[in-house]
């Protein structure tokens, strides 16, 4: 044996007392590569191998007393002791991947999605078939909101095991939030295959129906959600949104209420609620309720664009705006502010502020078919207007909903009306008309019934009716009641009075059918005992408006089926019919779409009903005035364009006003109109407008032979 050699066999037996074995090791192999049958090599690779056996046991076991501790804090919810102990464990054992799992997890129940996705991701390049790993970086990855790398993550862990029920309800929520509300709802619908019993799963299917429109579907799901889990706020939340959706806005408002009454702080359902009640005319009521959601949350930009709608509704122009800027503050690509403050500028006579918001509106939303509607309202289109191309193409976009169709249909009736092509107008406004009607139920019946026990009601003796002089208070406004058809002259009438200094115009009241009960039971008895609770109801809500005017105008049209309640309730007020061709009312309620209307007006988006409806309002003005035939005026709208002094002089001295000047200049008036007459009054009075139906003869022949001797 030479003597290198026996050098090398001495360092390496001292390497190995050291405990220095991968040192030792390499010696043994050089020496056996020169010398294969050296027996001390031999032997002393033996005897390493021998104790590296034995130090892995050791290891494995120390690995497994140590895992399982980890296992036991997380268990023990010491999420952060699992991470600290971990991190060593995971250096000495890099290629473990149950460690940087565990460790993972725990940092996803501290919500550090950061550090859980890290870990995750390294548990899925140790072991690529992982399911486990691969979903759980997908849903780490979507709560860092990076979506299209979850949605990556969860499919393959969904090709590792298909019946993985966490990962498919996470892939339903990355989808619905990139906008796939499609793929989400078949996401949806295999995670309850695996798991019905899931109240938050079947909350989730609800959003993603909601946003394809199949709204009836949603409410179904986010019942079952609440079947569930009945103290589910964000359930009772988003089945509010599914029923007003649906335009059952009380039904919206009790979910609404119950999220709330579940989490007061809820921001999102304060706002929901406000664009509900705005939606039913309680201004005063929706304004406070955004004015608790922007409490709540400063900077919900959407809450700001609410609240703006809401105090547009009541007239406060500057306070509108304000929120709108705010909202747009907020969120500067914000279409539906700038679409919003557009219908404010409209509304308060500002034609060039209201063009230049819708025209930003469709620069951000291409598409924005309510935009083009408004927009149309203040614009004059001409012959080869590129805009009418545009709208057009929209129009044939399958993806459009049915409510925008409804919008770019009225949009484009008025378009061709105004470059005089009657027959593409008629046809845009009788599809725009059509598709309306599909969303909403038929009320005709019902309005005959409720004519007929409003007619029984007031049948008996009148003399009665309005109860002492005592009911007449001091100190309150006077009411203006301006009644008759939609399109009969009311907005113009009410911007006349307004013009005033002693009148406000307050618009489409709804305070005084909210006062009134309309039930069968209600009518059934006399109807003189509720006249006090009208009378106080009507009156606060007057008070509510804090206008200095002596006189109020309230122009709700359809308060002609309560005119024997307001002189009940109210015998101080004046009642002003307005009256105009039955053809050119019914055309110009059929041409003209009316966002704010319920679904119990459902008749004008059909010429039969329409028809029908107004032979109901024509014999019910017919009873009022032969009941009271010196309380009412019946005031003609053609007159009123013809004769324009004469008729208002002889409106001003009815309503107990002196002279003013300024009321023949109305159109000089600033204020707000919320009408579909907003621009129109803004214009000087001017004839022929009753007779623009004539244009339309041909295809309006069913209707004005209906309506012969009317």
């Amino acid at each position: 044996m030479s003597s290198s050699i026996d050098q090398a066999l001495r360092e390496a037996e001292e390497f190995a007392r050291k405990g220095e074995l991968a040192l030792a090791k390499q010696i043994y192999e050089n020496i056996l590569e020169k010398s294969p049958r050296n027996r001390q090599a031999i032997d002393g690779m033996a005897a390493l191998q021998s104790r590296n056996a034995s130090r892995s046991a050791a290891d494995a076991g120390s690995l497994d007393e140590r895992f399982r501790h980890l296992v036991t804090l997380y268990e023990q919810g010491r999420y952060q002791d699992v991470v600290t102990q971990g991190e060593p464990l995971m250096r000495q054992f890099p290629n473990v991947p149950p460690i940087p799992n565990l460790i993972g997890a725990a940092n996803a129940s501290m919500g550090n999605w950061e550090g859980a996705a890290v870990h995750f991701r390294q548990v899925s390049n140790l072991q690529l078939d992982f399911a486990e790993a691969h979903s759980n970086l997908g849903v780490a990855l979507s709560h860092l909101g990076k979506l299209e790398e979850a949605i990556s993550s969860l499919r393959r862990a969904l090709a590792l095991n298909p019946d993985d029920a966490e990962a498919h309800n996470y892939l339903g929520v990355a989808l619905s939030s990139l906008g796939e509300p499609e793929e989400a709802v078949a996401s949806f619908k295999r995670t309850l295959e695996l798991m019905p019993e899931r109240a938050e799963v079947h909350n989730n299917a609800g959003i993603s129906l909601s946003r394809l429109g199949r709204f009836d579907e949603a409410v179904a799901s986010f019942q079952r959600a609440l079947e569930l889990r009945p103290d589910y706020a964000t359930a009772h939340n988003h089945l509010g949104i599914a029923l007003n959706a649906l335009e059952e806005p009380e039904k919206a408002i009790v979910s609404y209420e119950k999220a709330l009454q579940l989490d007061p702080d809820y921001a999102a359902a304060h706002n929901n609620l406000g664009a509900a009640l705005n939606g039913l005319g309680r201004y005063e009521e929706a304004v406070a309720r955004h004015e608790k959601a922007v409490q709540l949350r400063p900077d919900f930009a959407e809450a700001h664009n609410n609240l703006g709608a809401a105090l547009n509704e009541l007239g406060r122009f500057e306070e509108a705006v304000a929120s709108f800027e705010r909202a747009l503050e907020l969120r500067p690509g914000y279409a539906e502010a700038h679409n919003n403050l557009g219908l404010t500028y409209t509304h308060a006579g500002k034609p060039d502020q209201a063009a230049e918001n819708f025209h930003t509106a469709l620069l951000l939303k291409p598409d924005y078919a309510e935009a083009y509607y408004h927009q149309g309202r203040i614009k004059q289109h001409q012959s080869g207007d590129p805009q009418i191309q545009s709208m057009l193409d929209l129009l044939d976009d399958h993806a459009l909903t049915n409510q925008d169709k409804v919008y770019l249909n009225f949009a484009l009736g008025n378009a061709f009306e105004h470059v005089g092509d009657c027959e593409k107008s008629f046809s845009h406004f009788a599809e725009g008309n059509r598709l309306r009607k599909e969303q909403l139920e038929s009320f005709t019946s019902a309005d005959r019934h409720l004519f007929e026990q409003i007619k029984s009601a007031f049948d008996g003796d009148v003399t009665s009716l309005g109860g002492s002089e005592a009911m007449e208070s001091t100190g309150s406004k006077r009411p203006i009641f301006i009644v008759g058809m939609p399109r009969s002259g009311t907005t113009l009438v009410e911007q006349i009075l307004a013009s005033h200094s002693q009148m406000h115009g307050a618009g489409e009241l709804v305070l005084l059918e909210n006062s009134i009960s309309l039930d069968e039971e209600s009518l059934g008895q006399s109807v003189e005992d509720q006249f006090p609770s009208i009378r106080d109801k009507y009156l606060s809500g007057l008070k509510g408006l804090e206008v200095p005017e002596a006189c109020i105008a309230d122009k709700n049209p359809l308060n002609f089926r309560f005119i024997g309640f307001i002189l009940g309730a109210m015998p101080e007020s004046k009642i002003i019919h307005t009256q105009r061709d039955a053809r050119a009312v019914c055309w110009s309620i059929f041409k003209h779409y009316f966002p704010r209307f319920g679904i119990r007006q459902s008749y004008i988006y059909n010429l039969s009903e329409l028809v029908e409806y107004y032979k109901l309002y024509s014999d019910l003005a017919k009873f009022w005035n032969d009941r009271f035939p010196d309380r009412i005026y019946n005031l003609n709208y053609e007159n009123l364009t013809r004769i324009q002094s004469e008729e208002t002089r002889k409106l001003l001295e009815y309503v107990g006003l002196d002279w003013e000047d300024q009321c023949l200049e109305f159109h000089k008036t600033e204020r707000t109109v919320q009408s579909a007459s907003s621009a129109q009054v803004r214009r000087k009075m001017y004839q022929g407008s009753s007779d623009v139906w004539r244009k339309y003869e041909t295809q309006l022949a069913p209707m004005i032979e209906a309506l012969d001797g009317y």
